[in-house]
């Protein structure tokens, strides 16, 4: 090796070691340079955003810096992955992720991100079950008598969802198969459409996230006969739980906080402790009560391995029910 070609790799490997060292000396004062921003794929008012504007607020409180939201709706979420996967993994740009951005999307159709590969799970934080909810004008007043309904000769419901792949489609294909009815599934663009068409009777069923329904329910619009969920005693005293009827049933959207590949250890460990301890504080719970949204965390792993594990449940429901993306 001549002299030149030595010196060329002595000063490759100090200009790796300086670039290293700077790399972790910002990644021990994270996150004191600058704002943090926290990119949502869906729009304000949701559900999903919802949830990151208080996560934001209280990592502001803690880290005294700022936590900035900033939504960039589009292909369920796929735009805001595609940007964030293309960030500098330093810690200052995250995803607040769905469950369909991350487990149902990238089933459905050839996506440009790979949700494990292209990311670090940080830190699960929170989910919701969805509701199976009739028009208050129904004659169907019980699970059970919509099951009746649903399996009688020649009779054949109908439900509407947020648009073929939605949770709510999926849900109600799964909820088909589970409980042997006959129903056909209307698809909406968005939830809204949906909902005006089931309060006016135009529909027999829906699923509906908290967020959505109760406020109908209140209003006398829609009445609740059964929640989602996997977990007994959402959605009030008296609501029948499909986990407990059809083992494994749950469509519980959730989120978690994401990062770029790459974003240093440190920062992950200090930010999964931080939502940890944000969504185990009373007066969290408490603002997410009444959307009957539900603390969900654990470790990055753990994130990882969920991710993983619906991937697997929802891609089982798209094959048997032949399930295709818009």
């Amino acid at each position: 090796m001549t002299s030149l070609s030595k010196r060329a790799l002595v000063l490759g490997a100090a200009a790796l070691t300086l670039g290293g060292h700077a790399f972790a000396q910002g990644a021990a004062d994270w996150p004191a340079a600058k704002p943090v921003t926290i990119v949502v794929g869906f729009s304000a008012g949701g559900p999903t955003d919802v949830v990151a504007r208080i996560v934001a607020e209280q990592l502001s409180a803690k880290f005294k810096q700022s936590f900035v939201v900033d939504n960039k709706a589009g292909a369920s979420g796929g735009v805001a992955a595609n940007l964030v996967k293309q960030a500098a993994p330093d810690g200052y740009t995250l995803m607040f992720g769905s469950s369909s951005t991350l487990s149902i999307i990238p089933t459905l159709q050839k996506t440009a991100y790979d949700p494990l590969r292209d990311f670090t799970a940080i830190a699960l934080v929170a989910s919701y079950p969805y509701f199976l909810v009739v028009p208050a004008s129904s004659s169907i007043k019980s699970l059970d008598e919509l099951l009746k309904q649903g399996r009688a000769g020649g009779s054949q419901l109908s439900y509407g969802s947020a648009g073929n792949g939605a949770v709510n489609h999926l849900a109600g294909e799964w909820f088909k198969h589970e409980a042997k009815i006959n129903a056909v599934h209307i698809p909406y663009k968005g939830d809204s459409a949906a909902v005006t068409d089931l309060v006016a009777g135009r529909l027999d069923f829906a699923f509906l996230a908290g967020s959505v329904a109760l406020p109908q329910v209140k209003a006398g619009k829609m009445r609740v006969l059964a929640s989602a969920s996997a977990v007994a005693g959402r959605g009030g005293e008296g609501v029948p739980t499909l986990g407990e009827r059809y083992k494994g049933f749950a469509a519980e959207p959730w989120n978690g906080l994401m990062g770029p590949r790459g974003v240093p250890e440190p920062i992950v460990a200090r930010l999964n402790a931080a939502v940890n301890e944000i969504m185990a504080r009373p007066d969290v719970l408490a603002r997410l009560a009444p959307m009957e949204q539900y603390a969900f965390t654990g470790t990055p792993r753990q994130f990882t391995d969920h991710i993983k594990s619906q991937t697997e449940r929802w891609a089982a429901v798209i094959q048997s029910s032949n399930i295709q993306a818009d």
